[in-house]
């Protein structure tokens, strides 16, 4: 009896052993959308929770020894609107002593997080070389955010810590071209030293370059807030967060200059803000509906 014809095999479908290739390769992509998909949520933060988180406002316009910061509530005002509208729950605190402004922080730290997306604190004071002025003195800069590190608020572990600091960081002034121009001040007092301590999830905003004044308008406000909550207000439901702070700090360099011209060595400076991110994801802010 002549052999059987082989078994027919269909058109454009190769095997290997048992398992159609075109099945291998269905199941290859398969997983590898999987994979993309567990990338994709490794790489941003998690934004799934029922709140996006708290936001602290830490103001300071009067001092028991230091010069009134006037303009520093039309800041406080402008922060506070456009963190609402982002779905913050937002607390402000105005002209806190030490010991007021630690129990705030301790308090918060002590709170639960569980359902919150992150933690947000700004503050609008005066400084100098690493340290804040509460109403009563100075602090170094890091007692800020110390109560949120490692295992001290584990209910925002893995989450992002966001600080936004308006104050001077020493004496220095910077010379730039001259693009336009503002009546300011600066926030500028005696020196001291601290160390940033480094923690995963912690990012830093400083209004202004390490040794160098930060400006602010009596009328006007801040450079650095205005920019900060123009920026937020314009793009915060579709820009990743350093992006966005990245316009922040290209708005600060190009578009402000003092202008003091009765103090020559005062006159057509240049701020710089600056980023010390230890952020491990990226920070997207998603409209949460119901919210």
């Amino acid at each position: 009896m002549d052999d059987l014809p082989p078994e027919p095999t269909p058109d454009n479908e190769f095997y290997d052993g048992n398992i159609p290739l075109i099945a291998q390769t269905d199941q290859i992509a398969s997983r590898q959308r999987s994979q993309n998909a567990r990338a994709l949520q490794e790489e941003e933060y998690d934004t799934n929770h029922l709140r996006r988180g708290m936001a602290i406002i830490l103001n300071h316009e009067n001092f028991e020894l230091m010069s009134k910061r006037e303009g520093t509530n039309r800041d406080r005002d402008a922060a506070t609107a456009v963190l609402n509208s982002m779905q913050f729950d937002v607390r402000v605190y105005n002209d806190l002593g030490r010991d007021e402004l630690f129990c705030v922080l301790l308090d918060l730290a002590s709170e639960d997080h569980s359902d919150c997306d992150c933690l947000l604190v700004m503050v609008m004071t005066h400084g100098d070389d690493d340290v804040l002025y509460a109403y009563d003195g100075p602090y170094s800069v890091d007692k800020l955010w110390e109560s949120f590190m490692g295992n001290a608020c584990t209910t925002l572990l893995g989450k992002p810590k966001l600080f936004f600091v308006q104050a001077c960081r020493g004496s220095t002034f910077d010379k730039g071209v001259k693009l336009g121009c503002r009546d300011l001040d600066s926030d500028h007092f005696s020196s001291h030293k601290y160390v940033i301590p480094t923690t995963a999830d912690l990012l830093v905003m400083y209004s202004s370059y390490k040794g160098h004044v930060s400006w602010r308008s009596p009328r006007g406000g801040s450079w650095f807030i205005q920019a900060l909550c123009v920026e937020l207000e314009t793009n915060w439901k579709r820009m990743e967060l350093l992006q966005l702070l990245t316009a922040v700090s290209r708005r600060v360099a190009y578009d402000y200059q003092s202008n003091v011209p009765s103090k020559g060595r005062m006159d057509a400076m240049k701020q710089m803000p600056s980023i010390v991110s230890m952020l491990t994801k990226l920070v997207y802010f998603p409209l949460k509906l119901g919210a």
